[in-house]
Formats: structure tokens, C-alpha cells, sequence
């Protein structure tokens, strides 16, 4: 029976006390069993942060549910390099919906940036301190850090920020969960769909600096389903290809686990 058993368990404790880099855990089952390893530890938020931003936009919605069709201008300041593609593209105007659809589904550091400056990226920080303890947005993406101001987070603090893109079906979580099912960085928890032939459901977040390697899914076969996030910090190419052996593997058993009849 699919769940988080002691036989998984031990499993993704072994595996995941076989490196030697900084890693944190946070899987959960449909059931609200949940595996934790070091889910308090503070990392670089890197693009998971990007969950948090569309959690704010959420509750805006919640009040003002026009704001999906509201139009958002591209400013030529706004536009900067990395994950995305509205950088490059001419478009200009912008549906806030679309914006938060890229900003998912390919970690669009642009759209992330016009999110921030349209609602006040303090606003969105003071928001997640009062929601979301342990998630903090000190900064814009790709902008650097000053004073020691970055983005930060824990795998325990963004567990529920994840969840609350599933909770209550509405018009928000289903796009949401759309690009989130259609993200197009699926290198790491999700790598092993086609080799397990998976028949169930995949939806994904990821972030990564030079130093850093996260991945948050929902993995699903009918009702049953984990959220997991890992969460990884490590030393030069070597520790980087195995912290990305780690993700895959992880999800690999985690399928496995659902698909057992």
C-alpha cells in the first residue's frame, strides 16, 4: 500500500544520509504522514521562492478576483536573463495571470520581478513572515545581494506554501497547478517518469544557484500522492552532479512507492 511506511522511510534515510553536503527534507503523504529530515535548516531560496510570490497573489485574488485579467507592462528595467523566456520576447503587455502561469512553469525570473514591483516586494516579504514563517524575500531575482539581504528558506516553512496551491479547487490553484504540471525543468524529482513509465500525475517547482539544487513535487496516482521537497547545498561539480542523483533518486522510489498495487 502506497504511503510513507517504515520500509520508505528507511529508504530515503539511507539514501539521503549517503552524501555529504547540506541537505534538508520535507515529504508528506495524502494521509499527513510525513518524513522530515533537517526541515528547519535554512538554505538560499533560489526559485522556490517564486511558490510564495503566487501564494500572495493568491490572497489578493481571494479579495479582488479581477486581477487575473488586469494587464501588466514589461518595463526595460524589468527584463533580466536567466530562467524565462519573457526577457527576449517583444510582448510588452501582459494578463497578471500569464505572468504567474510563466513565472511557474518556467521560473521566469522576469515575471517574478514584475510580480514584486507591481504588489510591493516588502509587502509580499512581510506577508510571507506573517504566513509562512521561515520563507523571506529580501531581494529581486537575479538582483544582487546587499548587506547580507537574500532570499531564504526551509523545507518545513515552504510545505505549506506548496499545499496551499492544492488546497480549495478554484479558478487560482487549477492554473496554478497547470503550469506547475506543464513546468518545463523536469531534471530532478521528476526525472524517472518516462523510465518507470509512471501513469500518475507530476507537478513540479525547482530553483538552483551555482551552489544550490531544489526541487518541490507533487507526485499523484489516483487519491494517493507525496509532496516532497529536497533541498540541497554542496561544493564544486562532483558534490553538483550527486546532489542531482539524490533528487532523482528520491523521486524514483517515491514513484515506485505509488505504483505498488
Amino acid at each position: 500500500m502506497a504511503g510513507i511506511d517504515e520500509k520508505l522511510a528507511l529508504a530515503l534515510t539511507r539514501r539521503l544520509r549517503a552524501e555529504k553536503f547540506q541537505t534538508a527534507a520535507m515529504i508528506q503523504d495524502e494521509t499527513g504522514k510525513t518524513y522530515t529530515l533537517k526541515e528547519q535548516e535554512g538554505f538560499s531560496g533560489a526559485s522556490l521562492l517564486k511558490i510564495g510570490i503566487a501564494d500572495y497573489v493568491k490572497s489578493v485574488w481571494q479579495e479582488k478576483p479581477a486581477i487575473l485579467q488586469q494587464t501588466l507592462s514589461v518595463q526595460p528595467g524589468q527584463r533580466v536573463a536567466g530562467a524565462g523566456v519573457m526577457h527576449h520576447l517583444a510582448q510588452t503587455e501582459w494578463s497578471l495571470r500569464d505572468v504567474v502561469s510563466l513565472m511557474l512553469a518556467t521560473s521566469d525570473n522576469t515575471a517574478a520581478n514584475i510580480l514584486l514591483d507591481h504588489f510591493g516586494r516588502e509587502n509580499v516579504d512581510q506577508w510571507l513572515a506573517d504566513n509562512f514563517p521561515g520563507l523571506q524575500l529580501q531581494r529581486n531575482f537575479i538582483a544582487p545581494v546587499v548587506a547580507g539581504k537574500d532570499n531564504f528558506l526551509t523545507a518545513e516553512a515552504l510545505l505549506p506554501a506548496w499545499q496551499e496551491l492544492f488546497t480549495k479547487e478554484n479558478e487560482f490553484t487549477a492554473f496554478c497547478q497547470t503550469a506547475l504540471h506543464e513546468q518545463t525543468e523536469r531534471g530532478k524529482l521528476v526525472y524517472y517518469v518516462e523510465d518507470l513509465q509512471f501513469t500518475g500525475d507530476t507537478f513540479n517547482k525547482t530553483g538552483d544557484l551555482a551552489d544550490v539544487e531544489h526541487d518541490c513535487a507533487r507526485l499523484k496516482v489516483g487519491q494517493k500522492w507525496f509532496d516532497c521537497i529536497i533541498l540541497t547545498k554542496f561544493n564544486g561539480p562532483k558534490q553538483h552532479q550527486a546532489a542531482l542523483e539524490l533528487q532523482r533518486d528520491i523521486g524514483k522510489l517515491l514513484m515506485q512507492n505509488l505504483m505498488q498495487k
